[in-house]
């Protein structure tokens, strides 16, 4: 066996001698495999926390991690239409429709559809008033 080389900090161990010295210790019963994966996963996520504290560079990922060729192809680039300002019509209608929302939501679901037929038929507001008659509001 070759000689193990003594650092300041400990020994230097091979790959191959550090695998060597966990299968004895597996195989003695003084560390599980589980002991392993478990340490071997929160130094993958202490590689991946440092990585993102010294700016979300790339190195140290961990395995299983998507690689170039695994990656989708890019689509094309669709730029997003800006919408202007909404007018106070609209904003009443969005209100209006989040009072109605925020209601039907507690009236049980076998009694909804006669609140959205009413809904339909006269109005979100006659709706509203029906439920919160209904609903003691």
């Amino acid at each position: 066996m070759p000689r193990l080389k003594r650092t300041s900090s400990g020994l230097r161990l091979s790959p191959s001698q550090a695998q060597q010295v966990l299968r004895s210790l597996v195989n003695d019963g003084r560390i599980s495999t589980t002991d392993l994966n478990r340490y071997l996963e929160i130094q993958q996520l202490e590689e991946r926390l440092q990585s993102l504290r010294s700016g979300g560079g790339r190195p140290g990922r961990p395995p299983g991690w998507r690689t170039a060729a695994a990656k989708p192809a890019p689509r094309g680039r669709r730029r997003r239409r800006r919408r202007g300002p909404i007018t106070a019509e609209q904003l009443a209608s969005r209100q209006l429709q989040g009072r109605y929302l925020g209601l039907i939501r507690q009236i049980p679901k076998s009694q909804r559809a006669r609140y959205a037929k009413t809904a339909k038929d006269r109005g979100r507001e006659a709706a509203i008033k029906e439920m919160q008659s209904v609903l003691k509001k």
